[in-house]
């Protein structure tokens, strides 16, 4: 399980750069997690889910939330104040099925890990845990 989630959450970190071009790693990697944590904390399991998030269409308040969710982690682990950027950055994640597919694993992982043992010390960030307990 580690494993996965690992490869996941650098999946998930690798797209965060490649939409985003903040060389921070370890903010991209924090930025990650932070969306899993999101998703499994608004109980979104599958890739199907943001799908379904997506074709409410861009007025649909389940669609504004959840991109609001999105760009804001992006603010918050890239420092950039661009909020239009950010957005962008949101939806242009949320339109590439392999960053959806490693955020819900991630975010499925995650909730396994928690009905479980409770945390997983040492993979995820402790300013994330802290901030989801």
């Amino acid at each position: 399980m580690n494993m996965d989630l690992f490869n996941n959450t650098k999946l998930a970190a690798y797209f965060l750069w490649e939409t985003t071009r903040c060389e921070n790693a370890l903010s991209l990697w924090y930025c990650a997690e932070d969306i899993a944590s999101f998703l499994e904390r608004y109980e979104i399991k599958s890739e199907a889910e943001i799908s379904s998030i997506l074709r409410q269409g861009v007025t649909d308040p389940g669609y504004v939330h959840f991109m609001r969710h999105i760009a804001f982690r992006i603010f918050v682990y890239t420092n950039r104040d661009d909020a239009d950027a950010n957005w962008y950055a949101a939806e242009t994640l949320a339109a590439n099925i392999e960053w959806r597919r490693a955020a819900v694993e991630v975010a499925r992982i995650y909730g396994e890990c928690e009905k479980g043992s409770g945390t997983l010390n040492g993979v995820k960030s402790d300013a994330i845990r802290e901030y989801y307990q």
